[in-house]
């Protein structure tokens, strides 16, 4: 078989040469290689001015100031509960003239 090639699949179409690339080509498949991807559009607020962006961060900042006070009332409530069950229980103990210990809890005699 005089001729063959050492490869497999090979016919004549491939053996053709292809003209080489003019430098306008290479030019513009380097400029297409190196293109910047379109920008996202960017997170957050992008329709509102800085006017209303401010306005905005105020609000979201008089809400968490609005829980924080909401968190302290309640932990002076607590607190209060806390030290009236414990001056209950010391006016009690002064009135039955026995020592108090706020440690242990008072002896109920039924």
């Amino acid at each position: 078989m005089p001729g063959k090639s050492q490869r497999a699949g090979w016919n004549e179409d491939e053996d053709a040469f292809q003209p080489l690339p003019t430098y306008m080509e290479l030019a513009m498949a380097a400029a297409v290689a190196h293109e910047v991807p379109p920008a996202s559009p960017r997170p957050g607020l992008p329709g509102l001015s800085i006017i209303e962006k401010l306005v905005a961060v105020g609000i979201v900042c008089l809400a968490f100031y609005g829980m924080a006070l909401i968190g302290c009332g309640l932990f002076l409530k607590a607190e209060a509960k806390r030290t009236g069950f414990i001056t209950q229980r010391m006016m009690s103990a002064e009135l039955q003239q026995a020592d108090f210990d706020i440690r242990f809890p008072a002896h109920v005699i039924n």
